[in-house]
This record gives structure tokens, C-alpha cells and sequence, in this order.
């Protein structure tokens, strides 16, 4: 009898060792996703803020050009 018991008890932790690393397997999968998830925004992010940098660039430069051609007219 007592045999049983020893033998039921490696089998459950076995069973309990099988399960936790599965849970870990599992959770490690969600962290990368995770981390692939904050990538793909931090890239989206710097390349919009890239955009609006250029576009500001130019738009300053075409007032400077604009200011440039009103003094020419005013003289």
C-alpha cells in the first residue's frame, strides 16, 4: 500500500513539474509578443515623427521663400 502512495505521489509531480513548464513555455511566448508589439509602435512612432519633421521643414522653407518674393514686391 504504502508503495502506491510513493509511486502516485512521483507521479504527481511529475505531472505538476510538466504543467509549470508549460505554463512558462506559454508565458514566454506572450512576452515576446508582447515586446514585438512595443517594437512595431516605437517603429510607427519614429517614422511619423520623421514625417512631421520633414514636412515642417519644408514648410518653413516655402515661407521664407513666400516672405522672401512679399519684400521683393514691396521695394
Amino acid at each position: 500500500m504504502y508503495y502506491v502512495i510513493v509511486q502516485a505521489e512521483k507521479a504527481a509531480k511529475a505531472t505538476e513539474a510538466t504543467e509549470i513548464s508549460l505554463v512558462n513555455a506559454e508565458s514566454t511566448y506572450m512576452y515576446s509578443a508582447i515586446g514585438y508589439s512595443v517594437l512595431a509602435i516605437l517603429i510607427i512612432l519614429l517614422v511619423m515623427v520623421i514625417i512631421y519633421l520633414i514636412l515642417r521643414y519644408r514648410r518653413k522653407k516655402k515661407m521664407n521663400k513666400k516672405l522672401q518674393y512679399t519684400k521683393l514686391l514691396n521695394q
